[in-house]
């Protein structure tokens, strides 16, 4: 009846490819370029979505911000395709929670990060947020 047993259960219905922790550059001698495209989803911790007269949890809101980034606008929309059919209507199964199934809330516009240039195709690399929402309850 954890928060880890219900969090391990979400990040399972990810592609085995996708992070958890966020993505650094010339970590274990890899370099920018060779890391793109990538896949970085937070699982959030629960907020209270509604309680009884009593003041118990009834419901509690989890979010799941997924960033996806590319070289291109192309190579975005490729990755998210791929992912949302995994992710969009998927329920997550943990012992002694009960959920909804996962369901796309927000899409960003894919937009270039001006902060960082790939030297080997010369361009900023682009990237786009989606976030899920799920109900959980605990029994």
């Amino acid at each position: 009846m954890s928060l880890l047993a219900l969090t391990d259960a979400i990040e399972a219905l990810f592609p085995e490819d996708t992070h958890f922790e966020a993505v650094k550059p010339n970590e274990k001698g890899q370099y920018l370029d060779t890391l793109f495209p990538w896949t970085v989803a937070r699982v959030q911790i629960p907020n209270t979505r509604s309680r009884s007269l009593a003041r118990t949890r009834l419901g509690q809101r989890v979010r799941v911000k997924v960033t996806v980034a590319g070289i291109t606008y192309t190579s975005v929309r490729t990755i998210v395709a791929n992912l949302d059919p995994h992710i969009q209507g998927a329920r997550p199964i943990a012992e002694g929670w009960s959920t909804s199934p996962l369901d796309l809330v927000n899409a960003r516009e894919i937009a270039e990060d001006d902060s960082m240039t790939l030297t080997t195709a010369n361009r900023h690399p682009v990237f786009t947020v989606l976030e899920y929402e799920l109900t959980a309850t605990q029994h």
